[in-house]
């Protein structure tokens, strides 16, 4: 009989057991081996990275790093900027100019200068290095740089600054420029002539061919003839342009030091040139002047008294205060002057000055003044178209005056003159020219109506005795006139304006007749002479 016993398998379990404990013991040191090494890697990765980020993070500027010109190793940010300043500051401590000129010195120091750089953005460049990557390249990196170095140059610009340098020249300027003398002109003084104790003011018109062939000084600009020009004299001083273009070439260039200032001649701003462009002739009136020796006498007088005149802008002009009073002992002669209305004419002190009162108004007219007072004479003068005559009277006659006023914005000059073999009273009006919308004024009269005499007129006189007359006037037509300023650019009229209505008085035929006068006709042979005592 056999007996199973189980001992074979007891024997079994137990070595299954035994492998199963080697091989979770193998499991758990191999687990732990490897986590070992693990815990090593990580020490080892954390320590590196650590270094990693102490370069990548450090406040200092790399060993071997060099910005424009200063070694920036182990600084910080701060320090090196601190020392590029320095470093800038030296470099620039001969940045001045010393400006020399007839013994004085001026001084531009580095104030004068507007200075810039990219230091700023070279010191960050250079902060940047060595600071990407892993720890063996950084490592690599800046032992590289610490064996070969790294450089950044710093670029300056450098600019004068324009205001100061401008304030500058000009303080030069003051100190030593002379200032040019400008042009100027006088009113030509001409002779007194004895006779009249004026101006003798005769035959001063531009010379003829005839008269410069006889040796007279060849003249074609009438001012010459009226003023006195004297030329302007240059002045001195610095050239500011090249002055400063010298300053900015030199700047470029880097090449401080002295600087001659540059000195050169100032011409006048007004030349006899610019003054003739601001004084032109205006107008010019012409009468021709008759009568007796007395009457041309008085007009040279009275043209003598009104030669270079000048009215300044808004200063007002009165013929009877120019001339005076006109009387025999103020120099004045007897000639015919127009009284009764036009009626008639006698002798009297200064007849004849209503010529250059008339001449005088024409150019005034011409010239676009103003008139404050005018009055026509009472009958048609012969020197002048109706309703263009002007007369005065003073205050022994009547003061009946001639006035006008400077409404430009410039001087006037009067010039009254006469032309002793033609016969011609000139007058002439030089000032500033006229607007751009016209280049001359024509005067023109217009006949409105024509006024016949009346009736004759018979006045009994007791002093008369039959058949004897006497003839006061002869009859006289009247007339009205309306008189115009025609503005003209060239030959073509830009516009029209009436000046004046002037009436010249009609005049019947007056007779004064013996007391019974009963309308019979009367004799010639008994007519007496008439002295015109009204």
């Amino acid at each position: 009989m056999e007996y199973d016993t189980g001992y074979e398998p007891r024997q079994k379990k137990t070595t299954q057991g035994h492998t199963a404990r080697v091989v979770l013991i193998t499991l758990l040191v191999v687990a732990l081996i490897m986590g070992g090494v693990l815990l090593t890697l990580k020490i080892l990765n954390d320590k590196e990275e650590a270094a990693r980020q102490a370069i990548i993070h450090s406040d200092l500027f790399h060993p071997g790093i060099e910005v424009g010109g200063v070694d920036v190793s182990n600084m910080t940010y701060a320090n090196a900027v601190t020392a590029l300043q320095a470093k800038q500051d030296e470099a620039l401590a001969d940045m001045r100019f010393l400006f020399t000129c007839n013994g004085s010195n001026y001084t531009a120091d580095s104030t004068y200068f507007l200075v810039s750089s990219d230091a700023d953005e070279q010191l960050k460049a250079a902060f940047t290095l060595g600071r990407e990557g892993t720890l063996e390249q950084l490592q690599s990196e800046l032992a590289d740089i610490a064996a070969n170095g790294r450089s950044f140059d710093v670029t300056y610009t450098i600019d004068p600054d324009g205001a100061k340098f401008e304030a500058l020249i000009q303080t030069i300027s003051q100190k030593i420029d002379k200032d040019p003398t400008e042009a100027t002109y006088t009113v030509k003084q001409l002779p007194i002539d004895p006779d009249t104790g004026g101006i003798a003011c005769f035959n001063i018109g531009l010379p003829s061919e005839e008269a410069i062939k006889e040796g007279a000084t060849p003249v074609t600009d009438v001012r010459d003839l009226r003023f006195d020009f004297i030329e302007g004299e240059n002045g001195w001083g610095v050239k500011h342009d090249e002055l400063y273009d010298t300053v900015v070439a030199r700047t470029k260039a880097r090449e401080w030091g002295t600087i001659e200032v540059p000195l050169g001649e100032i011409p006048p701003v007004v030349t006899i040139e610019t003054l003739k462009q601001s004084l032109v002739l205006r107008s010019e009136s012409i009468t021709k002047y008759a009568g007796s020796s007395n009457r041309v006498f008085n007009i040279k007088k009275a043209v003598g008294s009104l030669y270079g005149l000048v009215l300044q802008p808004g200063e007002s002009f009165s013929h009877n205060t120019a001339l005076g009073d006109r009387t025999e002992e103020g120099g004045w002669k007897l000639a015919p002057a127009v009284i009764g209305g036009g009626a008639n004419h006698e002798d009297q002190p200064g007849g004849g000055v209503c010529q250059t009162s008339t001449t005088l108004y024409q150019a005034v007219l011409m010239s676009d003044l103003q008139v404050d007072a005018r009055k026509g004479h009472s009958t048609m003068s012969s020197y002048a178209e109706g309703g263009l005559d002007c007369t005065i009277a003073d205050s022994t006659t009547g003061n009946i005056d001639f006035q006008f006023t400077n409404n430009t914005n410039a001087p006037i000059y009067i010039f009254m003159w006469l032309e002793t073999k033609s016969k011609r009273c000139h007058a002439e009006i030089y000032g500033e020219p006229f607007a751009d919308d016209f280049d001359h004024i024509q005067l023109y009269s217009e006949l409105i109506e024509t006024i016949p005499p009346t009736a004759d007129v018979y006045t009994q006189n007791p002093q008369l005795f039959a058949p004897y007359w006497q003839q006061r006037n002869s009859a006289k037509e009247g007339y009205s006139f309306d008189a115009y300023k025609l503005y003209m650019m060239g030959d073509t009229e830009v516009r029209r304006v009436k000046i004046d209505n002037t009436v010249y008085k009609m005049h019947p035929a007056r007779f004064y007749v013996w007391p019974t006068w009963a309308g019979e006709a009367l004799d010639p042979l008994y007519q007496l002479p008439y002295q015109y005592t009204d």
